[in-house]
Protein backbone atom coordinates (compact mmCIF):
# COMPACT_ATOMS: atom_id res chain seq x y z
CA UNK A 1 0.00 0.00 0.00
CA UNK A 2 1.25 3.20 -0.96
CA UNK A 3 1.89 5.24 1.99
CA UNK A 4 2.53 9.09 2.11
CA UNK A 5 6.05 10.57 2.31
CA UNK A 6 7.87 10.98 5.84
CA UNK A 7 8.60 14.21 7.71
CA UNK A 8 7.05 16.79 5.85
CA UNK A 9 8.13 19.11 7.96
CA UNK A 10 11.88 18.77 7.12
CA UNK A 11 11.12 21.18 4.41
CA UNK A 12 10.75 23.98 7.31
CA UNK A 13 14.36 23.16 8.41
CA UNK A 14 15.79 25.69 6.20
CA UNK A 15 13.53 28.01 8.03
CA UNK A 16 14.67 26.98 11.63
CA UNK A 17 17.17 30.37 11.62
CA UNK A 18 15.55 33.76 9.97
CA UNK A 19 18.60 35.96 10.61
CA UNK A 20 18.81 39.41 10.72
CA UNK A 21 21.48 42.19 11.03
CA UNK A 22 22.19 41.53 14.76
CA UNK A 23 22.13 44.49 17.22
CA UNK A 24 23.98 45.22 20.35
CA UNK A 25 21.55 43.16 21.94
CA UNK A 26 20.29 40.63 20.32
CA UNK A 27 16.34 39.72 20.62
CA UNK A 28 15.28 35.95 19.80
CA UNK A 29 11.85 34.62 19.66
CA UNK A 30 10.78 30.81 18.52
CA UNK A 31 7.81 29.17 16.89
CA UNK A 32 6.43 25.26 16.82
CA UNK A 33 6.03 24.80 13.12
CA UNK A 34 4.04 21.77 13.78
CA UNK A 35 1.47 23.58 15.40
CA UNK A 36 1.60 26.43 12.40
CA UNK A 37 0.91 23.93 10.07
CA UNK A 38 -1.89 22.01 11.95
CA UNK A 39 -3.41 25.45 11.67
CA UNK A 40 -3.29 26.74 9.35
CA UNK A 41 -5.74 28.12 6.88
CA UNK A 42 -6.54 25.46 3.75
CA UNK A 43 -4.43 22.85 5.55
CA UNK A 44 -7.60 20.60 5.09
CA UNK A 45 -8.54 21.64 1.95
CA UNK A 46 -4.67 20.96 1.11
CA UNK A 47 -4.95 17.23 2.65
CA UNK A 48 -8.60 16.15 1.21
CA UNK A 49 -7.36 17.06 -2.31
CA UNK A 50 -3.99 14.73 -1.73
CA UNK A 51 -5.72 11.74 -0.45
CA UNK A 52 -8.20 11.84 -3.34
CA UNK A 53 -5.03 11.81 -5.49
CA UNK A 54 -3.45 8.92 -3.57
CA UNK A 55 -6.67 6.84 -3.88
CA UNK A 56 -5.99 7.19 -7.35
CA UNK A 57 -2.52 5.41 -7.01
CA UNK A 58 -3.78 2.87 -4.59
CA UNK A 59 -6.33 1.91 -6.88
CA UNK A 60 -3.56 1.40 -9.61
CA UNK A 61 -1.95 -0.60 -7.17
CA UNK A 62 -5.14 -2.86 -6.60
CA UNK A 63 -5.57 -3.74 -10.44
CA UNK A 64 -1.80 -5.07 -10.62
CA UNK A 65 -2.32 -6.38 -6.76
CA UNK A 66 -5.48 -8.63 -8.05
CA UNK A 67 -4.13 -9.53 -11.37
CA UNK A 68 -0.90 -11.20 -9.89
CA UNK A 69 -3.22 -12.90 -7.14
CA UNK A 70 -5.01 -14.26 -9.69
CA UNK A 71 -2.31 -15.91 -11.35
CA UNK A 72 -0.97 -17.11 -8.74
CA UNK A 73 -3.97 -18.94 -7.70
CA UNK A 74 -4.64 -20.25 -11.42
CA UNK A 75 -1.08 -21.40 -11.27
CA UNK A 76 -1.34 -23.19 -8.08
CA UNK A 77 -4.68 -24.82 -9.45
CA UNK A 78 -3.96 -25.95 -12.56
CA UNK A 79 -0.49 -27.09 -12.00
CA UNK A 80 -0.65 -30.71 -11.30
CA UNK A 81 -2.18 -30.97 -14.73
CA UNK A 82 0.31 -28.66 -16.27
CA UNK A 83 3.12 -30.58 -18.28
CA UNK A 84 6.87 -29.42 -17.42
CA UNK A 85 7.53 -27.06 -20.58
CA UNK A 86 4.00 -25.35 -19.55
CA UNK A 87 4.60 -25.63 -15.84
CA UNK A 88 7.86 -23.36 -16.72
CA UNK A 89 6.16 -21.38 -19.48
CA UNK A 90 3.60 -20.02 -16.71
CA UNK A 91 5.39 -19.86 -14.16
CA UNK A 92 8.36 -17.27 -16.24
CA UNK A 93 4.99 -15.37 -16.85
CA UNK A 94 4.56 -15.25 -13.64
CA UNK A 95 7.99 -14.26 -12.29
CA UNK A 96 7.58 -11.03 -15.17
CA UNK A 97 4.71 -9.83 -14.09
CA UNK A 98 5.63 -9.40 -10.27
CA UNK A 99 8.87 -7.89 -11.46
CA UNK A 100 6.73 -5.33 -13.33
CA UNK A 101 4.36 -5.02 -10.78
CA UNK A 102 7.07 -4.31 -8.10
CA UNK A 103 8.86 -1.93 -10.79
CA UNK A 104 5.31 -0.38 -11.06
CA UNK A 105 4.74 -0.38 -7.53
CA UNK A 106 8.27 1.99 -6.99
CA UNK A 107 6.52 4.01 -9.41
CA UNK A 108 3.47 5.05 -7.30
CA UNK A 109 5.34 5.67 -4.57
CA UNK A 110 7.47 7.91 -5.81
CA UNK A 111 4.89 9.25 -7.55
CA UNK A 112 2.89 10.03 -4.38
CA UNK A 113 5.98 11.41 -2.39
CA UNK A 114 6.07 13.77 -5.58
CA UNK A 115 2.57 15.19 -5.30
CA UNK A 116 2.63 15.10 -1.42
CA UNK A 117 5.46 17.71 -1.92
CA UNK A 118 3.97 19.76 -4.94
CA UNK A 119 0.94 19.93 -2.73
CA UNK A 120 2.73 20.88 0.61
CA UNK A 121 4.91 23.34 -0.75
CA UNK A 122 2.50 26.62 -1.16
CA UNK A 123 1.44 25.93 2.50
CA UNK A 124 5.69 26.10 3.35
CA UNK A 125 5.77 29.11 1.29
CA UNK A 126 3.31 30.80 3.14
CA UNK A 127 4.66 30.50 6.49
CA UNK A 128 8.20 31.48 4.96
CA UNK A 129 6.39 34.58 3.89
CA UNK A 130 4.08 35.52 7.81
CA UNK A 131 7.64 34.06 9.65
CA UNK A 132 9.80 36.87 8.16
CA UNK A 133 6.75 39.17 8.36
CA UNK A 134 6.53 38.38 12.61
CA UNK A 135 10.16 38.39 12.86
CA UNK A 136 10.31 42.10 11.18
CA UNK A 137 7.11 43.25 13.19
CA UNK A 138 8.45 42.10 16.40
CA UNK A 139 12.09 43.29 15.79
CA UNK A 140 13.84 40.41 16.63
CA UNK A 141 17.09 38.47 14.58
CA UNK A 142 16.01 34.89 14.84
CA UNK A 143 13.18 33.14 15.19
CA UNK A 144 13.98 29.09 16.61
CA UNK A 145 12.07 26.28 15.32
CA UNK A 146 10.85 23.99 18.15
CA UNK A 147 9.58 22.12 16.47
CA UNK A 148 12.29 20.82 14.27
CA UNK A 149 13.27 17.43 14.60
CA UNK A 150 16.65 18.02 15.27
CA UNK A 151 15.75 20.76 17.72
CA UNK A 152 18.58 20.65 20.68
CA UNK A 153 16.73 23.75 22.81
CA UNK A 154 15.22 21.82 25.55
CA UNK A 155 13.85 24.64 27.76
CA UNK A 156 12.25 28.23 26.31
CA UNK A 157 10.87 30.85 28.00
CA UNK A 158 7.09 30.72 26.48
CA UNK A 159 7.16 34.39 26.34
CA UNK A 160 9.06 34.49 23.19
CA UNK A 161 6.57 31.69 21.56
CA UNK A 162 5.24 33.83 18.59
CA UNK A 163 3.62 30.44 17.05
CA UNK A 164 0.22 32.21 17.58
CA UNK A 165 1.55 35.69 16.08
CA UNK A 166 2.60 34.11 12.85
CA UNK A 167 -0.63 31.76 12.58
CA UNK A 168 -2.83 34.55 13.03
CA UNK A 169 -0.91 36.50 10.49
CA UNK A 170 -1.32 32.84 7.85
CA UNK A 171 -5.03 33.92 8.64
CA UNK A 172 -4.95 37.55 7.06
CA UNK A 173 -3.33 36.04 3.83
CA UNK A 174 -4.89 34.52 0.89
CA UNK A 175 -5.71 30.88 1.67
CA UNK A 176 -2.89 28.55 0.04
CA UNK A 177 -3.47 26.46 -2.96
CA UNK A 178 -1.70 23.80 -4.89
CA UNK A 179 -0.55 24.72 -8.32
CA UNK A 180 -2.94 22.87 -10.96
CA UNK A 181 -1.90 19.34 -11.74
CA UNK A 182 0.16 19.23 -14.69
CA UNK A 183 -0.52 16.50 -17.84
CA UNK A 184 0.00 13.13 -16.51
CA UNK A 185 3.13 11.91 -17.68
CA UNK A 186 3.40 8.47 -19.27
CA UNK A 187 2.54 5.70 -17.23
CA UNK A 188 3.70 2.02 -17.29
CA UNK A 189 1.21 0.22 -18.46
CA UNK A 190 -0.80 -2.62 -16.25
CA UNK A 191 0.29 -5.79 -17.57
CA UNK A 192 -3.06 -8.17 -18.24
CA UNK A 193 -3.48 -11.65 -16.50
CA UNK A 194 -2.30 -14.15 -18.20
CA UNK A 195 -5.19 -16.58 -19.78
CA UNK A 196 -4.25 -19.90 -18.44
CA UNK A 197 -3.51 -22.59 -21.02
CA UNK A 198 -4.69 -26.34 -22.17
CA UNK A 199 -4.86 -28.63 -19.13
CA UNK A 200 -2.32 -32.08 -20.38
CA UNK A 201 -1.47 -33.85 -17.22
CA UNK A 202 2.01 -33.69 -15.13
CA UNK A 203 3.91 -33.32 -12.02
CA UNK A 204 2.71 -30.72 -9.32
CA UNK A 205 5.35 -27.79 -8.61
CA UNK A 206 4.72 -25.33 -6.21
CA UNK A 207 5.74 -21.81 -7.35
CA UNK A 208 9.06 -20.38 -5.35
CA UNK A 209 10.23 -16.66 -6.47
CA UNK A 210 6.81 -14.82 -6.75
CA UNK A 211 5.17 -13.62 -3.63
CA UNK A 212 1.82 -12.59 -3.40
CA UNK A 213 1.78 -8.86 -2.85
Amino acid sequence: MIRPTRGLLAALLPLTLLAAPVAAQTKVAYVDTRKILQEMPGRNQVEARYRTEVEALQSREKTMVDSLNAMVAAFEKDSATLTPAQRTERFTKLQEFDGRYRDTLQVLQNEAQQKQGEMMQPLFDQIKIALEDVRRAEGVAMIFDMGAQANPVVAMDKNLDLSDKVIAKLRTMPTAVPAAAPAPAARPATPAATPAPARPSGPVTQPAGVRRP
